[in-house]
């Protein structure tokens, strides 16, 4: 019989005849690399879940300049948000220059307290009504994107006093093309639903309507806003533009995927913005694992080593044998590992999580004056998912391992004398 064969066979009965040691070292095997490659997965997850209000209104910024002052209002009617002030046309014209920044929209929030009935009104720049007239698709960003959004009637006319209305509050006050509705003081005619697309809610509004009406109902000055919606050419550079932009706008808050992540939990924060910090500690934890595990059973293995040295197998034969068993219980713990990952990933993602419904300093304001309509809660799943490639990957990695640490371990216990391990 070869060499090979004889190592072989002895490897698999070896295996077989002491399978609660297998058991206990490939779970453990499993466990640590489990711990490791699900992390990151869950790193992703959540990156994706915080950057989605950003993916569906192709933006990476939002901006807006508060002020110190309560955001109770004063008086009942239309106002703007104390959170959202008004910015000057150039100074936000000049965010343009901030290098990576390729675009930037200005938009104008306001609401409208009443006694038992709060709504939001956004201002989006309108051209003809018409969006492939003189306006191209790929540079609407935050609300502008309810254009994209149209599911009834049709987009309002700039200066006809008309205004999209959001479905879930349109439903709610039976608003549909053709109706009126009164803000400020100025009456406007329903032209359309949009359905705002999951996720995008911090730019939602109750109302849409044309920027030049909706600054003449608060006399706010041509060109300004108190929103702005910026794309970056590299999503890496948006902490760097962040802190351009704060310079150029003096008390302004602004939100990125990042900013959303603090608002989905501890786990969220650590697996997401600290992901290589973690999946670091989590790779050397995992690493001392697979020592505590080999160890323990290469310990058990210290007298049976000696006898096959004590029958005429040299120290390097033993050691390959050894470190061929471990790699054999670091492939299928490996193995384990992936299939633990995903079973973890499938349960974990049919979890929910609610998504910010804006970026308003203060509590949602209809509550403080007991609004009639409450917005739908939004929630969405976070969606797990493993490449691939790591049901090879991981195995192979994990038996080289453990490879490795069974041949170091081995050449460990198989110091001294076979006679003298066996006496021991």
């Amino acid at each position: 019989m070869s060499p090979l064969k004889i190592h072989g066979t002895y490897l698999i009965k070896e295996l077989l005849y002491r399978w609660g040691r297998s058991i206990f070292v490939v779970g453990g095997v499993g466990l640590a690399v489990s711990m490791v490659i699900l992390l990151p997965v869950l790193g992703e997850g959540f990156q994706s879940l915080a950057q989605l209000p950003f993916k569906n209104l192709a933006a990476d910024l939002v901006v807006q300049q508060g002020t110190t002052e309560s955001a109770l209002p004063e008086t009942m009617g239309l106002m703007i948000p104390y959170s959202a002030q008004p910015i000057a046309e150039k100074k936000w014209n000049s965010l343009r220059t901030i290098e990576g920044v390729t675009e930037v929209m200005g938009t104008v929030l306001l609401w409208n307290f009443a006694p038992g009935k709060f709504f939001s009104v956004s201002g989006i720049p309108l051209n003809s009504g018409n969006q492939n007239e003189n306006e191209n698709p790929e540079k609407l960003i935050g609300p502008a994107k309810v254009k994209e959004w149209l599911i009834k009637g049709r987009l309002p006319k700039a200066g006809n006093n008309e205004a999209l209305v959001e479905r879930h509050y349109g439903a709610f006050y039976s608003l549909k093309p053709g109706k009126t509705i009164k803000i400020g003081s100025t009456t406007f005619t329903i032209s359309g639903i949009v359905d705002i697309r999951q996720g995008s809610q911090i730019a939602s509004a109750n109302f849409y309507l044309d920027i030049n009406e909706a600054r003449r109902l608060v006399n706010m000055k041509d060109g300004h806003v108190n929103q702005l919606f910026l794309r970056v050419s590299d999503p890496s550079t948006a902490d760097s533009a962040k802190a351009s932009i704060q310079k150029i706008i003096q008390n302004s808050s602004v939100v990125s995927a990042v900013s959303f992540l603090s608002l989905l939990g501890t786990l969220s924060r650590l697996t997401g913005q600290f992901q290589q910090v973690t999946t670091s500690v989590a790779g050397v934890l995992a690493l001392l694992l697979l020592i505590v595990f080999l160890r323990g059973a290469m310990g058990e293995r210290q007298r049976e080593a000696a006898v096959l040295r004590a029958i005429g197998w040299s120290r390097e034969h033993v050691r390959k044998q050894l470190s061929a068993e471990a790699a054999i219980q670091g492939f299928i713990g490996g193995s384990l590992g992936v299939l633990l990952t995903w079973l973890a990933a499938q349960g974990l993602s049919t979890l929910k999580f609610s998504l910010p419904n804006g970026l308003q300093k203060s509590d949602d304001p209809a509550a403080f004056l007991g609004s009639q309509y409450v917005a739908p809660v939004v929630e969405t799943n976070l969606t797990l998912s493993l490449d691939p490639l790591l049901w090879l990957t991981t195995p192979i990695a994990t038996a080289l391992i453990c490879g490795i640490l069974g041949w170091w371990l081995a050449g460990q216990r198989l110091r001294g004398t076979p006679w003298g391990k066996i006496r021991s």
